[in-house]
């Protein structure tokens, strides 16, 4: 019966597993850090310790993770049999009073349908420890506020883009140690995004601000790079030391702009249409992303690397065989205040590999992305850092207040009024987390030169919020 009903999912596939954009909005790690498929909740939150179910109480709802009270019984027996499933939504509700085109109110929308097949729990063959299979559908709609009323280049509302449904990801992975235990290694291969895996950090998807949110935008205003909710065929591998050390690679198909457009929804898989090959590199450094308790941070450099003929912005006639972007990535909790208390009702203590994220304190980050070649980037150079005091009320353990700023410099090639100018980004916001699965960040963004000093500077209210059902 399990065999068959794997040879029914690996045929078909049918629901989903969220990526970069969509993954740790809430106070739970919604996701195994090592296999990327959605993590076990039910039997945690809704079982005694001999695995027996208990009645649920408004309180149990209450700090549970999940918002939906029905159907733990249908979640319960996909989750014991290895399908793990994931349902989110998130909003960005946003509006200009002041700059821009003109003023007016939006709130665009996301909703991620997902599960994460553990391949030995759901066939009980011991071949397949390690193995997991991810398959992502993205449902978006509504109207954005940058392209109706600001016209600016950073959205103002993250979860723009693609509006319509899509198949986003469809693989298979494998995580475990190799040779000896200090070393890890994770592969994947199938339909997915360079954006899940690279310039991507738990900071960057707490603000609502595409420049920064997911995987700070200069990338994409650079060279030809996937992201959620696209995805494309790609191979990648990451090897990790158990000191924190790390090298990831990767190789993506190029869609062309008819096979990522939305009335294909994700399903043009072809080869022959495609463009070229994007490769990524980037080597890095976690430090203290353990249980020690010390300040955490990260350092990292990339490359993003493209063969496909770029046209050139001073002569759109001629064009170039490669393009690339170099990356530079940091951050650090610069004040530590330890653990919460861990008598709030909703304090959840993390996986080991997640600890350092319960930390109380301020973090300092920042990018840096750099295209050398600048006739063929429209954004060449871009810049973003913030601060952000994790937990900044004992009683809050998973409230966040973040600011950010972002820096893009157009191309000296481009030949309109965007030409060598530059726009800005400045947003504060404080992530409420209400229950486990539930959060509210309203926010505030000030959008300076925008479209190069096209249109008035742009004040923006915001409102991003989220529910995992």
């Amino acid at each position: 019966m399990k065999k068959a009903a794997l040879i029914f999912i690996l045929a078909g596939a049918a629901m989903s597993q969220a990526n970069a954009q969509q993954r740790e909005y809430f106070s739970e790690d919604s996701f195994e850090a090592e296999s990327e498929i959605p993590a076990s909740r039910v039997f945690q939150y809704y079982y005694d310790e001999n695995l027996k179910p208990h009645k649920l109480t408004f309180e149990d709802w209450f700090n549970g993770p999940y918002m939906l009270r029905t159907g733990f019984r249908a979640r319960t027996y996909l989750e014991s049999q290895g399908i793990i499933p994931n349902v989110t939504y998130i909003g960005n509700l946003a509006g200009n009073p002041v700059g821009g085109m003109r003023q007016g109110v939006t709130n665009t929308s996301s909703v991620n349908l997902g599960v994460g097949l553990d391949l030995e729990k759901l066939t009980g063959m011991k071949e397949f420890k390690g193995w997991s299979i991810g398959n992502t559908w993205v449902w978006r709609f509504g109207n954005s506020l940058t392209k109706e009323y600001i016209g600016n280049t950073f959205n103002v509302q993250q979860n723009y883009g693609s509006q319509t449904i899509r198949l986003q990801s469809l693989f298979a992975s494998w995580n475990g140690d190799i040779g000896t235990s200090d070393f890890s290694a994770m592969i994947k291969i199938g339909r997915f995004g360079a954006g899940d895996n690279f310039l991507s950090k738990p900071i960057y998807w707490l603000y609502q601000n595409n420049a920064i949110d997911g995987n700070p935008v200069g990338i994409f205003n650079q060279t030809k790079w996937s992201a959620y909710p696209g995805g494309t065929w790609a191979a990648f591998a990451r090897i990790s030391h158990k000191d924190g050390a790390y090298f990831k690679a990767g190789v993506y198909q190029i869609n062309s702009d008819e096979q990522d457009s939305p009335h294909e929804h994700g399903l043009d898989w072809s080869m022959g249409g495609a463009e070229g090959v994007n490769a990524n590199f980037e080597l890095g450094l976690d430090i203290n992303h353990d249980e020690s308790r010390l300040s955490p941070g990260n350092i990292s450099v990339g490359i993003a690397a493209d063969w496909y003929s770029a046209k050139r912005y001073s002569n759109p006639s001629k064009t170039s065989p490669f393009n690339c972007t170099i990356y530079f990535q940091a951050d650090y909790m610069i004040l530590n205040l330890g653990l919460p208390p861990r008598d709030s009702p909703l304090y959840f203590e993390r996986t080991p590999d997640n600890a350092y994220r319960d930390l109380r304190g301020l973090i300092l980050w920042g990018t840096v992305q750099y295209d050398p070649y600048e006739d063929l980037a429209y954004m060449p150079f871009f810049v973003t850092g913030g601060v952000l005091f994790n937990a900044p009320f004992s009683s809050r353990p998973d409230d966040v207040l973040c600011f950010g700023a972002a820096y893009g410099k157009y191309s000296d090639k481009l030949n309109d009024s965007e030409r060598g100018s530059y726009e800005i980004m400045l947003e504060l916001n404080y992530k409420i987390q209400v229950t486990r699965f539930l959060f509210f960040q309203p926010n505030v963004q000030y959008i300076i030169n925008p479209k190069g000093g096209a249109q008035n500077d742009a004040f923006v209210l915001g409102l991003q919020f989220g529910a995992n059902f």
